[in-house]
């Protein structure tokens, strides 16, 4: 099977998620804020994107472009779910998940496992470890990148891209309000140290209402372990503690419902292992280009 092109799969991926909430807006988003602005932006990207894959560029700012666009993009089309999902959303998920949550768990973990375990150092480190997810995955993907495995960070931005992108869209759909905005934030003695207010503080900035369920941050952090355990084992060791951090602090901190984190890890793992079975096997070669020029295969 030839080598996936996983610039042109991502950079398809992206533009088709453009056009796609392009038309959402344009036709359903009459009272969403700037709306002709917002179609106008998102189908000038979607143009642009697709002509960089016709024209596939070997170097220069266009090849970064195309290379590294998704990472650019999550955090601008993430907070932009809160605008789309208030007007178009059917919100009837923000009390079915709490629901479900409670019948399953008996009551609310994000509640509970504070109060039940308010330990300064725990919290200190799983808000550490929320607060590095914005660090990891770009960091990984830089790494890759200059380091030359090219077929990983490929693999990485094509997987990213599904999951990110396609809960996205599903937020803006079903969107659902995560424990942040319903519960009463945590408090002493938990709050008023470095990383717990650190993350609060991104939240209330950062944060978009509606992009609860399936947790994005869990997704996102599953799939860099997973390709990281295909591509660099060590790499995916040193990883472990950090995702596993993430995916307790999700709940924890009560940013979202333990429902959310269970549906953005099999989202994640469904992405990845869809991948490697329709792309023929558990990962890709590496391109003989690379190999012929001296860069490291993956291990």
């Amino acid at each position: 099977m030839p080598p996936v092109d996983f610039a042109r799969w991502t950079t398809t991926l992206t533009a088709s998620y453009l056009a796609i909430t392009a038309a959402l807006i344009a036709i359903l988003g009459n009272a969403v804020p700037g709306r002709v602005w917002l179609v106008a932006v998102h189908l000038t990207l979607a143009g642009s994107l697709l002509i960089l894959n016709r024209t596939r560029p070997s170097a220069g700012i266009l090849r970064v472009i195309r290379d590294w666009h998704p990472l650019m993009l999550f955090p601008l089309l993430y907070k932009e779910v809160e605008l789309v999902a208030a007007v178009i959303g059917d919100w009837r998920l923000t009390a079915a998940i709490p629901a479900w949550e409670s019948a399953l768990f008996d009551g609310q973990p994000s509640q509970y496992l504070s109060e039940r375990l308010a330990l300064v150092p725990l919290s200190e480190y799983l808000h550490f470890c929320y607060a590095a997810y914005v660090i990891v995955i770009p960091s990984v993907a830089a790494y890759w990148y200059v380091s030359g495995r090219r077929v990983a960070f490929g693999e990485l931005l094509l997987m990213l891209s599904a999951v990110m992108l396609g809960s996205y869209l599903f937020f803006i759909v079903l969107p659902v309000d995560s424990p942040y905005y319903l519960s009463p934030h945590l408090g002493p003695p938990l709050s008023g140290h470095f990383f717990f207010d650190l993350v609060h503080q991104m939240s209330a900035r950062g944060g978009a209402r509606g992009g609860a369920f399936p947790s994005a941050h869990v997704s996102g952090a599953v799939v860099v372990t997973l390709v990281a355990w295909r591509h660099q084992r060590r790499l995916a060791y040193l990883l472990l503690p950090i995702i596993g951090g993430v995916m307790m602090a999700t709940v924890y901190g009560r940013f979202h419902y333990a429902l959310d984190t269970l549906a953005g890890a099999v989202l994640a793992v469904a992405v990845v292992m869809g991948y490697r079975y329709f792309s023929g096997g558990p990962g890709q070669k590496q391109p003989a280009h690379d190999a012929a020029i001296g860069l490291p295969a993956p291990n």
